[in-house]
């Protein structure tokens, strides 16, 4: 039988939870089964190079170098003329609009389906009538966790026979081979931040919390973005640049998570998390925003919860990891029984492979 045919279409090559769920696609779907492509339709990224890695047809749409819109479509238009996918799988707004754009030309020909990743509370409201517009002729999609799905129903007007929810999930063995028993060996507690330097992380309360402690402790931050310039003078008007380390994107996260103590991840609004999943399998204590640990942890039992923007309540929880490593140990290891159970990969390729081979009969 011939292939089925999938190309997803990402804004930008970045490391972003979105991105590296595409990556996994590309990287796990059975290749007798689904040939795939990727495009990017607003900028190149350093994640490029790792979709190139595996082989898989890559475009690379940037406003940048061909000048627009419009003449990023043009172009992409080529590749889906040349690539002929039975399926255009679209992931955040921009490629959202291109995947419109796509079905409104190729009508019945593609089935275009759309990944929701995030409850897109700090949207603007001409944004989201665009989005609510656009993702109407879309023929499914799909949230990554029930709480994305409620704010889509309720949010986009999706008709709920378009909707259906696929967990996000994470390839465990990686984060396995971390061992398990190396916390707070260091009398510097060694502390990770991931996440692309933008509001929706919520760096900057970490910062601030951090700059109120009295004890021992270094921060790793792994990742880029528009607001690194910022953080960095946010962390040298607080005195605290110095116990800060700036790794840019890692390719190799695991390797580097085997040297941390606590990941924090001080989010504002997420979807379902790739770091916290990631974090947790890799027996590392995780302490998530609320809106981080949403259906991934519970608080006192997986991991630590905070609320959001709570600088006081982040700087105690901290603290308390610092004073009880015990304690804090057995979180990380609840946290790992956990997500060994309920993080893996494979559910969720068993429903997306289910979708498009049914969208595809």
């Amino acid at each position: 039988m011939p292939k089925i045919k999938v190309l997803h279409i990402i804004p930008v090559f970045a490391t972003g939870g979105a991105e590296r769920l595409v990556w996994q696609y590309a990287k796990f779907l059975p290749k007798a089964v689904f040939e795939i492509a990727v495009a990017s339709c607003v900028e190149d990224g350093e994640f490029r190079v790792e979709f190139e890695k595996l082989g898989v047809k890559v475009f690379v749409g940037s406003r940048q170098t061909m000048g627009s819109r419009q003449k990023v479509y043009g172009e992409l238009n080529k590749f889906v003329a040349e690539f002929q996918p039975q399926i255009v799988h679209t992931h955040m707004l921009s490629a959202d609009f291109f995947g419109w754009l796509l079905k409104r030309k190729y009508q019945n020909k593609i089935t275009w389906i759309s990944t929701m990743h995030n409850v897109e509370t700090a949207t603007s409201y001409l944004r989201q009538l665009l989005w609510r517009y656009i993702l109407k002729r879309a023929d499914q999609v799909i949230s990554v966790c029930q709480k994305v799905e409620n704010f889509t129903l309720k949010e986009f007007k999706i008709k709920s026979k378009k909707s259906l929810v696929i967990l996000n999930g994470i390839d465990l063995e990686p984060w396995l081979k971390i061992p398990a028993n190396s916390l707070f060996k260091n009398p510097v507690l060694q502390i990770a931040c991931v996440g692309r330097f933008w509001e929706q992380k919520g760096q900057q309360y970490l910062l601030e919390s951090l700059a109120l402690l009295k004890i021992p402790w270094q921060l790793h931050l792994y990742g880029e973005g528009p607001l690194k310039n910022k953080l960095q003078q946010q962390a040298e008007s607080l005195k605290i640049n110095q116990q800060i380390v700036w790794h840019g994107v890692s390719t190799n996260l695991a390797l580097e998570l085997a040297k941390i103590d606590l990941i924090v991840q001080p989010s504002l609004w997420e979807g379902l998390s790739l770091v916290v999943m990631e974090g947790m399998t890799a027996s590392r204590l995780v302490i998530a925003t609320e809106p981080a640990a949403e259906e991934l942890v519970k608080d006192n039992f997986t991991g630590l919860v905070v609320p959001a923007k709570d600088v006081e309540k982040l700087t105690q929880t901290i603290i308390w990891v610092a004073e009880h490593p015990e304690e804090a140990n057995k979180l990380a290891e609840a946290g790992r029984l956990y997500a060994q159970k309920h993080f893996g990969l494979e559910k969720n390729l068993e429903k997306l492979i289910k979708l498009y081979e049914n969208e595809e009969r």
